[in-house]
């Protein structure tokens, strides 16, 4: 009878890719902060994906509602912006706007500004799944962060915002 391996948490995980990166070189205190982020962004995203899928969203239509949710002035995006923001072709952005509208997710009107450019706004129906999917990210969001402190959440938002700023200062 073979030996069953379990697969180790988490938290093993993360020591051991630490480890391998000083021996690598790396300095430990910067290891451990971004192979943290790095972990905690992918199982997230993992969630994330899983958690479109069960509301029948793809990540790229859901690249569109997110874009289109952060339109604070709500006067729409053009289509080739929502292609930009999303890495895609401007021809694979109006399949996915035709599927989307198709759903009702999302709506399509000519720009008063100019007749000839075309503007997509999230439909109510849009804001609703949108909503949704935000509420429940909350809840696994909340449950991940459960063992700090409100404090210390604040602290650590904090301390993430300047690591931000850093990739701010590097590109520009």
């Amino acid at each position: 009878m073979a030996k069953r391996v379990s697969k180790p948490s988490a938290t093993e995980a993360y020591r051991k890719d630490v480890e391998v990166f000083v021996a690598a070189g790396g300095d430990e205190a910067v290891q451990r902060v971004m192979t943290a982020v790095h972990g905690l962004a992918r199982r997230l995203n993992q969630w994330y994906d899983a958690q479109l899928a069960d509301l029948d969203l793809s990540v790229g239509e859901w690249a569109v509602m997110s874009a289109l949710a952060r339109d604070l002035e709500a006067k729409g995006l053009t289509p080739s912006a929502l292609a930009e923001i999303a890495n895609v072709a401007p021809s694979s952005m109006t399949h996915r706007l035709d599927r989307m509208a198709e759903r009702e997710l999302v709506e399509r009107f000519t720009d008063p500004d100019n007749r000839v450019r075309v503007r997509v706004l999230l439909t109510d129906r849009g804001w609703e799944l949108f909503k949704l999917a935000i509420r429940e990210s909350d809840m696994l969001e909340s449950d991940v962060l459960r063992a700090l402190k409100p404090t210390e959440r604040t602290k650590l938002a904090e301390l993430l915002e300047q690591a931000i700023g850093g990739v701010d200062r590097i590109d520009g």
